[in-house]
């Protein structure tokens, strides 16, 4: 990593050690790896980015028992998704129609097997005997009676 860039991902806060950042979970470095392309890419400057983020920072700090690194990808996948929707790259309806996609590609995947977007609209096989469907309806939680 070059020293400017190791500067500027220092300028807006994110867990570095001496290789470079940090991620607890993957999805964490695909939403780093896809902001820094769009960067590099030439869609817009690292000061916008620095600008949008620190704002979305300032505006939704950590929930109480949320984790550092946890606050700190939540307020970034909403400054991107700012960001994108700002520049026109997407429109935020389309981020929400994908993240519902995702969702019920969740809620279609046997347990045990990966998930993958496919399966928002055409459930895997189980592979045993029996078809299962799944069960896409809230569970109801009542009150216990005193």
């Amino acid at each position: 990593m070059n020293t400017s860039m190791h500067h500027d991902y220092k300028a807006v806060g994110l867990p570095l050690d001496d290789e470079g950042p940090v991620f607890d979970k993957p999805w964490q470095a695909q939403a780093f790896s896809l902001l820094v392309h769009l960067h590099q890419a030439g869609v817009f400057p690292w000061t916008d980015w620095v600008q949008v983020f620190s704002e979305e920072i300032k505006a939704a700090l950590a929930q109480p028992g949320e984790g550092v690194n946890d606050a700190y990808y939540r307020q970034w996948i909403t400054a991107m998704e700012r960001m994108v929707t700002t520049l026109g790259l997407t429109g935020m309806e389309d981020i929400v129609q994908r993240g519902e996609e995702w969702r019920q590609a969740y809620l279609n995947t046997p347990h045990g097997q990966p998930v993958v977007l496919l399966n928002a609209s055409c459930p895997p096989a189980h592979g045993h005997t029996g078809e299962h469907l799944p069960h896409r309806e809230p569970v109801a939680i009542s009150r216990a009676s005193n």
